[in-house]
């Protein structure tokens, strides 16, 4: 006999699934948001398909690339893989979740996830967060069904190992924050066999080559580069180099504000909990030499992935500052361990614990839902209540680009010798805008001084040919100096300034130059 509507927890999914659905879409084909720096940048990546780039992976430059190839070059075609990958991985959590907890606990993963301002943001812009989400997830799903038939004692799929490693071969071409699944994977394996059985287990081997084989074309792009990307993630921890003060209290609280904000606060004092208690209860079950069952060893699993990088991150806050989004793909194993917390009751044995697990989370979810609500819905009423502009204004990054590339369009139709003028910026956040909106999506070439430094994709893409005699329009930030470039040209000449107003007396400020004569670039 099937169960009712209101006793299915499989049912209340999948009306959280539709509802995500109708919204997700719905945000995509009406907001009126322009694509963010990021979004350009990597569209600007994907009209030259490589296997490498600058700063990071090439998998979100193939995904816009293969939709826009499709249905054109366009906002919605650009956030289309990230609403598709974003509902995937919400799907793939349930049926994760549901697979080895229960429907009950699976619904609650969803919804602590869905209820998120990271979920919702990388469900709609298309950043590599989306990608390393989704291939995370399934990565997760079939490392943890492989490592259970090891739990258990059964021989080793190596089918499985092998979709196991192509999953994180994706994720790791995705972002390479990737890598912790491998590491973690291994460590456990050292928990559950002697390290000498290990290296004997042939499907950790077939694991580890094909994330090896998938990486290796853009390895050995980075090798002809310089290992330009490996550089340019090195410098992200360069913190960890400089003398300062042993313990950086500030960095600490932005990294802890910052993930209060991305998780939102009640919800991510919730996971932190949640971590916690399975954290000292899986150090009182797996110090001895007493029996185990699949059970703690899937919470083991959930902590390699899931809480101790995100422990990692926090150490490495009190030496530096630690971007808000690079835990992002650890909350997908929290919010799996969130939801099996409220299935354990014997792990919530203090009364306090209980009262967290009964009141605050659902508490949590609700104020979540109704943020993430406020996001979604933000564009359509902020400018009708005169808010544009103001500090809890999440779209001032995703607007004025399309009337700034309007502004310049004039300015360049009223250049002479059109044909041979480029277009030169100081930013690569205004080269990427400018390239997108420009009708006719012009290469624009991005200025960083005199010296041949690399700080961004433009700087590895041809440069500007000096021996032509060409000229250009520079669109430089009205803060920024000229930092050289007039020692480019025969001749630059001002032609004023571009200002798009924002809302609450903000604005992007920019002046604009004609420069006549290139005959320098850089190291020329």
């Amino acid at each position: 006999m099937k169960r009712p509507l209101k006793n299915s927890y499989e049912a209340w999914f999948w009306v959280l699934f539709a509802a995500l659905v109708a919204i997700r879409f719905s945000f995509l084909f009406l907001a009126p948001l322009e694509l963010s720096p990021d979004e350009a940048y990597y569209w600007d990546w994907s009209r030259r398909l490589s296997w490498g780039y600058y700063s990071k992976p090439p998998m979100v430059a193939w995904l816009i690339g293969l939709s826009t190839k499709l249905l054109g070059a366009n906002e919605m075609a650009v956030r289309l893989p990230a609403v598709i990958l974003g509902l995937g991985t919400v799907l793939a959590i349930y049926l994760f979740f549901k697979k080895e907890v229960g429907e009950r606990a699976g619904l609650w993963g969803a919804l602590i996830y869905s209820s998120t301002i990271g979920s919702a943001v990388s469900g709609y812009i298309m950043t590599i967060d989306a990608p390393l989400l989704f291939f995370w997830t399934l990565a997760l799903m079939t490392i943890w069904i492989s490592l259970k038939r090891a739990v258990k004692g059964h021989g080793e799929d190596y089918a499985l190992w092998l979709f196991s490693g192509a999953f994180v071969g994706l994720a790791l071409l995705s972002k390479q924050t990737a890598i912790f699944l491998p590491l973690a994977t291994l460590l456990f394996l050292m928990v559950l066999f002697p390290q000498r059985n290990l290296f004997k287990k042939k499907g950790i081997y077939l694991f580890l080559l094909v994330q090896l084989l998938l990486l290796l074309p853009f390895l050995y792009w980075n090798y002809q580069h310089n290992w330009i990307t490996f550089a340019h993630t090195a410098h992200h921890f360069k913190g960890l180099e400089e003398k300062g003060p042993l313990l950086n209290l500030k960095t600490l609280f932005e990294f802890l504000g910052g993930e209060a904000g991305l998780i939102t606060p009640v919800t991510f004092f919730c996971l932190l909990a949640c971590s916690l208690c399975f954290f000292f209860w899986a150090i009182r079950t797996f110090k001895g030499k007493g029996d185990r069952n699949e059970r703690d060893y899937f919470i083991l699993f959930l902590l390699l992935t899931g809480f101790l990088p995100l422990l990692a991150c926090l150490f490495l806050s009190l030496k530096q500052r630690v971007n808000a989004n690079w835990p992002a793909p650890f909350y997908i194993s929290l919010c799996i361990l969130l939801g099996l917390w409220v299935e354990r009751d014997e792990i919530c044995s203090l009364g306090l614990l209980r009262k967290i697990k009964e009141k605050v989370l659902p508490a949590g979810v609700i104020i979540g839902a109704i943020l993430v609500l406020f996001v979604y819905f933000s564009p359509f009423f902020l400018a009708k209540l005169g808010l544009l502009g103001r500090p809890f204004d999440p779209t001032v990054r995703l607007r004025g680009w399309k009337e700034l590339a309007i502004k310049v369009e004039e300015v360049f139709n009223r250049l002479p010798f059109r044909q041979r003028t480029i277009l030169i910026t100081r930013r690569r956040q205004t080269a990427s805008e400018l390239t997108f909106y420009i009708r006719w999506h012009p290469t624009v070439y991005r200025w960083n001084g005199l010296r041949s430094e690399v700080k961004s994709q433009y700087e590895l893409w041809p440069q500007p040919e000096t021996k032509k005699g060409l000229n250009a329009l520079l669109v430089f930030d009205a803060d920024k100096g000229l930092n050289g470039i007039e020692r480019c040209f025969k001749e630059l000449r001002p032609l004023g300034t571009i200002n798009i107003p924002l809302g609450n007396q903000r604005f992007r400020k920019f002046k604009v130059f004609w420069g006549k004569g290139l005959y320098r670039w850089k190291g020329d």
